[in-house]
């Protein structure tokens, strides 16, 4: 009886979940169909008006949500929207494909529109409308009255918090309009958007992020779950990341859980993604993340390297998950590959709810910036470096656009060296590493970096475990050896045979991930979590 009540759970979890899910990648949609056709992006309305469709928005709906759109952004935005709507029927239509045509709204009373307005401003406010514009131009509250919340909002077959999610995207994708957004993300609050609703509206409008989900670089496992969360740092940038949970999960269990820093150069849906689907698989639940103003996450100016923000964003990850009810906050681990290794050395150091860390082959940021690789780097071209960094901030604030730098060119030098080629291969190989949302750092940035000591309290993290894996033949294995020497015990050091530093990034018979989950296993104190 016992186990079917667990299993009629699992069942209700699993439906619940999956509505969940669905039920977000709609009113995703809905955001990035009105983001886009504010500003007035065919190809990326286009996008989004079939993503949209594909999720399970009907014709009905999307019309809803175009329609509105020219109260905000007027008659030529709206049509040019319909327009193209009407064109991605016709197209599907041709494929074969019938899209539900949904629900039409209850007629209303037009006679009565301004007064079915005033009594909808009131439920949507929580009072009457107010304002000296109102008072200043009496015939602008008859219209937001008579056109908008009353022939528009009173149109029923759009619920009026989807209402506010498409509205909050449109003043989202326009200039100047900053005091109507807040006043629309108080209305979209007051009718049941949550705080992190709002925030991942605004970070994707901005973001211009309406293109088709990217494959990641590996394949799927149909053993584990992925959905997409978003959170805050205590920098207020809102942070974008794929949850990886097994397929069994039970909602009666607390999991342990590893947080997965991706290389500095990467995004989560690389070798980061991969490392969490393969952790889940042996029953963690996982978080890979973006750094801030990297991939999906936000932060202004983007492509900016902070080294404190990028610590930052290992504890906010906590933050978010420890609040999860599917979470034991007391069993949190951490996995820092390349560049995140240094970051996530740092963050447990300060962070004592990082309760293990693992790091792969770990790069020290700061020392490679200031130093080189090796530690080939002369005084002399460290003064260089710094005097371009300044030229580049002169140009910057003159009104040139920002330089941009990439860990890898995109097309190898004839005299590369073997580092090079081995960063080129993943980096830049499309069966590999290559992924359209990375799009490299700022210049300026590196001088920020020389400054990062990502193990000046290393041994803080002491008696809380800490393994670190390294290839046998990688170029970075001092840095890990480095960081071993000076932190304190509970500590190890893993060579793995014959790998070079960017074999542990997807070499699945390379990297050691029985080793990582024996190491969490104990470290986590994990008992029987399948049971």
């Amino acid at each position: 009886m016992k186990k079917l009540l667990v299993c009629i759970a699992c069942a209700l979890f699993c439906i619940s979940s999956n509505y969940a899910q669905n039920k977000e990648m709609k009113e995703r949609q809905i955001a990035a169909i009105s983001g886009s056709a504010a500003k007035g992006d065919k190809p990326g309305l286009t996008t989004a008006l079939t993503a949209g469709l594909d999720a399970g928005l009907s014709v009905n709906e999307i019309k809803e949500v175009l329609v509105q759109l020219y109260a905000y952004c007027g008659f030529p935005r709206s049509m040019g929207a319909l327009n193209t709507f009407i064109g991605v029927l016709q197209e599907r239509k041709a494929r074969g494909i019938n899209d539900a045509e949904g629900a039409l709204p209850t007629l209303q009373e037009v006679s009565r529109s301004v007064e079915y307005g005033a009594a909808n401003q009131r439920k949507l406010f929580g009072r009457d409308a107010q304002g000296a514009v109102l008072a200043f131009a009496p015939a602008i509250d008859q219209y937001l009255k008579a056109h908008l919340f009353g022939d528009i909002f009173g149109r029923d077959n759009l619920d009026w918090k989807t209402r506010e999610l498409a509205t909050i995207a449109m003043p989202t994708a326009m200039e100047g309009v900053e005091n109507e957004l807040k006043v629309h993300i108080a209305h979209g609050k007051y009718n049941g958007l949550t705080d992190t609703q709002v925030d991942e509206i605004v970070t994707l409008v901005r973001a211009s992020e309406w293109k088709p989900e990217p494959p990641k670089t590996f394949i799927a496992d149909d053993k584990v779950t992925v959905r997409k969360v978003f959170y805050k740092n205590r920098y207020d940038i809102m942070l974008a990341a794929d949850l990886y949970m097994p397929t069994d999960t039970d909602i009666n269990i607390k999991y342990p859980t590893l947080i997965i820093g991706h290389p500095f150069g990467a995004v989560k849906e690389q070798c980061a993604g991969l490392y969490a689907q393969e952790m889940a698989k042996h029953g963690f639940v996982t978080l890979a993340f973006d750094a801030s103003y990297q991939g999906e996450s936000g932060g202004m100016p983007r492509h900016t390297v902070s080294p404190d923000a990028l610590v930052e964003d290992f504890s906010a990850s906590v933050d978010w998950l420890g609040i999860q009810p599917f979470v034991d906050r007391e069993r949190i681990g951490v996995i820092g590959i390349c560049g995140s290794g240094g970051f996530s050395v740092c963050a447990a150091s300060i962070d004592p709810r990082i309760r293990a860390l693992a790091t792969v082959s770990m790069y020290d940021m700061g020392r490679a910036t200031r130093n080189g690789l090796g530690d080939a780097m002369t005084d002399e071209q460290r003064k260089a470096m710094f005097s371009e960094v300044a030229r580049q901030r002169w140009r910057e604030a003159e009104g040139e656009e920002p330089r941009i730098r990439f860990g890898t060119p995109e097309q190898l030098p004839d005299n590369a060296n073997e580092v090079q080629k081995e960063f080129y291969d993943y980096y830049r190989n499309p069966k590999r590493g290559l992924h359209p949302r990375y799009l490299g750092t700022r210049f300026t940035s590196m001088a920020a970096l020389t400054n990062f000591y990502p193990f000046a309290q290393i041994k803080d993290i002491s008696p809380r475990p800490v393994l670190f894996i390294a290839g046998e033949n990688a170029h970075s294995r001092y840095f890990s050896e480095d960081a071993y020497k000076q932190a304190d015990e509970p500590k190890e050091l893993y060579i793995v045979p014959n790998a070079s530093h960017v074999d542990l990034y997807d070499q699945t018979d390379k990297i050691p991930f029985d080793k990582l989950t024996d190491f969490f296993m104990e470290s986590l104190e994990m008992t029987n979590i399948n049971k």
